[in-house]
């Protein structure tokens, strides 16, 4: 989560584990296409302590205005996948699964 803090990237990839033998999942976030077309970049919010948390920020390093009657939009894709996934699992995850 550390390593992830506040980078940009194009998904994040959390894995679990639920008990000692064989329970893990994987939650997968992934950025929509057009939001690298968006009017801030974003950024990814990651902790794992106390609490996992993952969350999409457009202000991770500065503010910025919007301009009255001006909007903005982002899309994401969040996948919960049963066992862990690795990197190249979620790469062909998202060759096969179009937007």
């Amino acid at each position: 989560a550390a390593a992830m803090m506040g980078t940009q990237a194009p998904w994040l990839a959390f894995t679990g584990r639920h008990d000692d033998i064989d329970a893990r999942s994987t939650l997968l976030f992934v950025h929509a296409p057009e939001n690298e077309e968006a009017i801030h970049a974003s950024h990814w919010f990651v902790r794992s302590e106390p609490t996992p948390t993952v969350a999409f920020s457009w202000a991770f390093f500065e503010e910025f205005a919007l301009p009255p009657g001006e909007s903005f939009a982002y899309r994401y894709r969040v996948v919960v996948a049963d066992g862990a996934w690795d990197g190249d699992r979620v790469e062909s995850y998202l060759k096969t699964h179009g937007w």
